[in-house]
């Protein structure tokens, strides 16, 4: 992939030369392509309503994925973990401004379902994603005393119809329970995974899932985080967009990683909880893109 902005600087040079306007834009661009769709299990994995068709193997998912963010459809992540990472068409630098953006289908309050963001650049110019180091942008829950960095969860298969056990590197275990009045498709698990257990790694942020009386009906709610997450009501998102600063890129060990350019973005969903009435919370997004400066002469 190409970090290249020579064409840039020429053509300002030679418009600048020429007398001409100098008119600038910012413009949002979708994502070039979906490189790799990894979800954990959910009510919507391998399910007919959610797009799935005959999805067997690694490729049909990323596909899968790559059709459902072009066309504006939901696509789930799953339980905690579950993740898709997509390249940029060109490298994305950093600005004064928000330069990425992540869409997700929240509808209201109570209904968020927060999914932590990732970056990383293409060192090698390969333009795969392999080996790469993956930044965390930071947001308002980093520093949060519940906020568990470096978690690990192992999702086991089941047989149709069953729930999917989990257990996790704190002692926790559980299960993506079965929602068969309305999810009915027979197992919960990726189709497209050989292994019988489905490893992933990350940041599981503080518990958003909560009992409450609404109307005088119980009911579980989602609340919101302020900021830096997506698929979440904050008050840095423009309706369902919510929007990110290459800035807030951390290394491993927290400090900013203070990135030159980035030319591919993870989105992972980031709680960890499940009820009987709502299921997983599972991170869904239905665009990623960035936000370039156009420059034109008039």
């Amino acid at each position: 992939m190409k970090h290249n902005v020579t064409f840039a600087v020429a053509f300002l040079l030679a418009a600048c030369n020429s007398g001409e306007e100098i008119v600038s834009a910012r413009i949002s661009e979708p994502v070039a392509r979906v490189i790799e769709y990894v979800p954990a299990p959910g009510q919507f994995i391998n399910e007919p309503k959610s797009g799935f068709a005959n999805v067997t193997t690694p490729e049909e998912a990323r596909a899968y994925a790559e059709r459902r963010l072009q066309s504006g459809n939901y696509l789930s992540l799953g339980g905690w973990g579950g993740y898709v990472v997509a390249a940029f068409g060109r490298s994305v630098p950093p600005s004064d401004d928000y330069e990425l953006w992540v869409r997700g289908n929240t509808y209201g309050e109570n209904t968020s379902e927060p999914g932590t963001v990732w970056v990383a650049q293409d060192s090698d110019g390969d333009g795969s994603s392999d080996g790469e180091t993956w930044y965390e942008l930071r947001g308002s829950r980093y520093d949060d005393p519940a906020t568990i960095h470096g978690y690990r969860i192992v999702y086991t298969r089941a047989a149709d119809g069953e729930p999917i056990p989990w257990t996790d590197n704190r002692g926790g275990n559980g299960a993506v329970g079965r929602m068969d009045d309305f999810h009915t498709q027979p197992n919960y698990y990726p189709a497209w995974i050989g292994e019988d257990e489905l490893v992933f790694e990350g940041v599981c942020l503080p518990s958003n899932l909560s009992e409450s009386q609404i109307g005088g009906q119980l009911v579980w709610v989602l609340t919101s985080f302020e900021w830096g997450y997506t698929d979440n009501v904050s008050a840095v998102a423009v309706g369902q967009v919510n929007r990110f600063r290459i800035a807030h890129a951390v290394t491993a060990d927290g400090m900013a990683a203070q990135l030159p350019y980035v030319d591919f973005i993870k989105v992972q969903t980031g709680v960890n909880g499940w009820n009987p009435l709502t299921g997983e919370v599972s991170t869904e997004v239905c665009g990623i893109g960035c936000y370039r400066t156009a420059t034109s002469a008039e």
